[in-house]
């Protein structure tokens, strides 16, 4: 019945790995009685959920053509609803098995710590992924500018050679023409480009003054004929014609500008610069005949030089501007990664906060956040960025073995982790470094990835690790690490945890399971009742200590007969077919129940 609501509350996801093999069968259908599903074809699973005084009914089956989720309306039917379950319908289901492996794997248990709200693990997540495109992106840009800047030398080297071949042609007797006509094509250029500028001016500010005016009113919204909306309308006709006169206004702005552009075309046409361009142009047009009829160098070099002298200046004032973009976004993306530092720092803040605020003074467990320490998944998070998902053992190397992972300081693991990546890319760009790599195949292969690679390189942050201590004592001292615990103890410390945190329902299967009697009193029992006055809890259990000392407010007792569970009665203790069947079933009965209460007790009288 768990595994049952387990799937309707779409929870399989959180089953361990190593589980989900034994977990398999209460979600497949049975096809004959040999197989192990202990579903059909037609199951139909309905799970009753209320929220804010209303009853939803999440709903499941195996073709997925039913309505998800309903809602019940006032009177008594109910509507079909939208939503995500997990977010809408938040619960918390744990097999004892499910709590043993949360034990023995803490990444696990951070997933949990992640959806608490303090962590809100979510939100940072948008954050980050967010943050990190934002790092590619001046990444790839920047390389981009990189590309362009690429023949910066070798142009500024051939306009330097270009400005000396002019300077021969002007030493030539010519010099005054020459540099006259240099100078103003040179204007000319410069200022057909400040004509481009402002050429639209007109039409840009025509545009504008038709953004100005707005749509009109939809018809069937308002009704002339009454008086109460006939004054709105009113009001908006005199708002629409203020800015039709605005309007008119930035109309006339525009016209004006179009006169300007106008008297310009005829001040710079008739002007004594214009007439000194055409001069030049004809003294020019002069020299170069000459040199022509003389046969002195190619009148066409001259020319050509000067176009190519003009085509390189605009070029290197390009590269300049580029170099100087290219240093905004270098900025930028040193901001950028320091936000995303800023950023991995606060989750691990954020984790710590929640565990210390949850398990402050508790007795049984304690539990410390690692930054970056999660060694069992470092490795495998390096490789799949390298591409490289085996090999290179002695060069990738391994946490407290040898190579690059080797050299990680657990005492500062974030410096240690920038060391690694600073190595990485002195090996991949070929400049020195104090790490000597191994193996030239490593130095080879590094070399030939993308340069997109060290990028995300530049955004990996190992994930947290988890140091989790038991008492040994159930008292709050003498903590140890539950890697040394008994399963009845690593069962305790994860418990007294999943207990305190959260305030969604829990249900919990059997977890009297490894646990001796004093434990499930002095943990369960106790927890229970301080846990369910702002807590829904719902228990499957064989343990009388867990319902009767736990004050359950509704008992059901279920049998099976054949395979098939059956419900033998329903209701709180108060009700004396309740007790009777807790004392039979889970005491032995009265004559048993009495036995051993007089063995128990008749060496203390």
């Amino acid at each position: 019945m768990i595994e049952f609501l387990r799937l309707a509350l779409q929870r399989k996801q959180e089953i361990p790995e190593t589980l989900k093999g034994d977990f398999e069968k209460y979600y497949k259908a049975y096809q004959s009685r040999e197989e192990d599903g202990l579903l059909t074809n037609n199951t139909l699973i309905k799970v009753l959920y209320q929220k804010d005084k209303t009853r939803f009914r999440i709903q499941w089956n195996q073709n997925n053509n039913i309505a998800s989720i309903e809602q019940e309306q006032q009177d008594g039917t109910w509507v079909n609803t939208t939503g995500d379950i997990i977010q809408r319908f938040p619960v918390r289901i744990y097999s004892q098995k499910q709590i043993f492996e949360l034990a023995r794997d803490p990444h696990s248990l951070l997933k949990i710590i992640d959806e608490a709200p303090e962590v809100d693990y979510h939100t940072w997540e948008e954050q980050w992924r967010e943050e990190r495109t934002r790092y590619l992106s001046f990444c790839a840009r920047a390389r981009e500018i990189e590309a362009g800047l690429a023949g910066e030398i070798r142009l500024k080297g051939e306009f330097e050679d270009t400005k000396r071949k002019l300077e021969l042609f002007e030493k030539l007797g010519h010099a005054n023409v020459l540099k006259i006509y240099h100078r103003r094509l040179r204007q000319r250029h410069g200022l057909e480009k400040w004509e481009e500028s402002w050429a639209k001016t007109g039409n840009l500010i025509r545009s504008i003054a038709r953004e100005i005016i707005p749509p009109l009113v939809e018809d069937n919204l308002f009704e002339p004929g009454d008086s109460l909306e006939r004054n709105i309308l009113d009001e908006i006709g005199k708002i629409s014609e203020r800015l039709k006169s605005i309007a008119n206004k930035v109309e006339e702005l525009a016209a004006e500008a179009d006169r300007i552009w106008n008297e310009w075309l005829q001040i710079k046409t008739g002007s004594i610069w214009m007439k000194s361009v055409e001069e030049a142009e004809a003294k020019y047009k002069e020299l170069t005949d000459k040199l022509k009829e003389q046969g002195v160098n190619n009148p066409d070099d001259y020319s050509m030089l000067v176009k190519r002298l003009q085509d390189l200046e605009d070029r290197i004032k390009d590269m300049d501007l580029r170099r100087r973009n290219l240093e905004d976004i270098q900025n930028q993306k040193t901001q950028s990664k320091a936000r995303l530092i800023e950023l991995r720092r606060e989750l691990t803040e954020r984790r710590k906060r929640f565990l210390n605020n949850v398990l402050r003074n508790n007795p049984y467990v304690q539990i410390e956040v690692i930054p970056y320490a999660a060694k069992e998944t470092v490795e495998k998070e390096l490789r799949e960025i390298l591409g490289r998902e085996s090999g290179f053992e002695r060069d990738i190397g391994s946490i407290d073995g040898e190579g690059l992972l080797g050299q990680i300081s657990w005492e500062n693991p974030e410096a240690g982790i920038e060391i690694i990546k600073n190595q990485i890319r002195c090996i991949a760009t070929g400049q020195a470094c104090d790490y000597e790599a191994k193996d030239s195949r490593f130095v080879n292969y590094l070399q030939k990835r993308p340069p997109e690679t060290f990028d995300y390189l530049d955004c990996w942050f190992p994930e947290d690790s988890l140091e989790v201590r038991y008492s040994t004592t159930s008292n709050g001292s003498d903590f140890r690490s539950i890697r040394e615990g008994s399963p009845g103890q690593k069962t305790a410390a994860l418990l007294a945890f999943l207990f305190l945190y959260g305030d969604e329902p829990i249900i919990l299967d059997q977890p009297e399971d490894d646990l001796d009697n004093q434990l499930i009193y002095n943990l369960i029992v106790t927890q229970l009742r301080k846990i369910k006055p702002n807590r829904q809890v719902i228990v499957v259990t064989h343990n009388a200590n867990i319902v009767v000392n736990g004050d359950a407010e509704y008992v059901v007792s279920l049998f099976m007969i054949n395979g098939q569970t059956y419900k033998r009665c329903e209701g709180s203790l108060q009700k004396e077919k309740i007790r009777n069947e807790i004392c039979d079933i889970m005491e032995g009965g009265r004559d048993a129940f009495k036995l051993r209460y007089r063995r128990i007790t008749i060496g203390n009288e």
